[in-house]
């Protein structure tokens, strides 16, 4: 869960992350923005990227009464024992475009 700054509710946010040659794995978001997101690393696995690693991100949010999932290109910015910050390198207008509708976009 991710809180809506706009609604000061929290927010839920269905992600999975593709690194390494495994398949998409679920993974909690701890905070995202416009630019990247914190994935929490519920079973270690995470924690052994190192920096600049490319990562895939597929992120389910609801806009204009529409669920739709979305993919990001990443590579991971930051590791530790918590999980990894992921920094977005590539996507389209509308999975951006998702993102300005949560409502969670903070300034870096």
């Amino acid at each position: 869960m991710v809180k809506d700054e706009k609604r000061n509710e929290k927010v839920l946010l269905d992600s999975m992350v593709k690194f390494d040659y495994r398949g998409f794995q679920h993974h909690d978001v701890k905070d995202i923005s416009r630019s990247g997101i914190f994935v929490i690393a519920r079973d270690g696995t995470l924690t052994k990227l190192s920096t600049h690693s490319p990562v895939e991100v597929a992120l389910k949010m609801r806009t204009n009464g529409q669920t739709k999932t979305h993919l990001f290109k990443a590579h991971v910015t930051r590791v530790n024992r918590e999980g990894a910050q992921l920094e977005f390198r590539d996507a389209d207008v509308d999975a951006f475009s998702a993102l300005l509708h949560l409502g969670m976009n903070k300034t870096r």
